[in-house]
């Protein structure tokens, strides 16, 4: 009996996990080559592998052992949008921090990565790319995370590993947008997209 009952365990085990889409493969085998239908098609309800990050203080940081949401941001020192975005992710941060675990990964190497270090919250996770890593354009692999949309782009990632929504872009200033309606904009863009997995 005890054999037939661990027997069962494996095969429903194995059956969902069969069911199961993980990120990468969703990402590279996707059909859909718009950014829309990557989301929309192959993202969304995929589920998040174990990723080992190296950070710029040289820690090994696995989603594995983060038991909460997380935020991952894709970014790059030169997007305007990255930049723009920074106060709102400061103001969700302060506010969610406790709640939701924050990482974002970087086309750029940790030289250049100061601007970032010096504006944002510390309690962000920064993994810039390292040597071994992939930096093409239309193509950002870092440790083994593919990212193929523009920047910034945030993922939003449940406590079970699960893909539950991305968002691109974010505002920036210009002639019709003050620092002051960026600000408000972002971060209320941030705040409903992260209230979704807020238990």
């Amino acid at each position: 009996m005890k054999r037939v009952l661990t027997l069962l365990v494996i095969v429903i085990t194995s059956s969902v996990f069969a069911q199961r889409k993980y990120y990468n493969q969703a990402v590279n085998s996707c059909s859909d080559k718009s950014s829309e239908g990557l989301i929309n098609k192959c993202i969304k309800n995929s589920y998040l592998l174990n990723y080992d990050f190296t950070t710029d203080k040289e820690n090994v940081i696995s989603t594995k052992k983060i038991k909460k949401p997380i935020v991952l941001i894709a970014a790059a020192t030169w997007s305007a949008p990255c930049f723009g975005q920074v106060p709102a992710l400061n103001a969700m941060v302060e506010k969610y921090h406790e709640k939701v675990e924050f990482v974002m990964i970087f086309w750029d190497k940790k030289g250049k990565i100061k601007r970032f270090q010096d504006k944002l919250d510390k309690r962000v996770v920064l993994v810039p790319a390292r040597a071994q890593d992939k930096v093409e354009k239309g193509n950002l692999d870092i440790s083994g995370f593919v990212h193929k949309l523009d920047y910034p782009t945030a993922y939003l990632i449940d406590k079970n590993k699960k893909f539950v929504d991305v968002k691109r872009g974010a505002a920036t200033p210009s002639k019709s947008l003050s620092w002051d309606q960026v600000n408000a904009t972002n971060t209320k863009e941030l705040e409903t997209f992260i209230n979704q997995v807020i238990n």
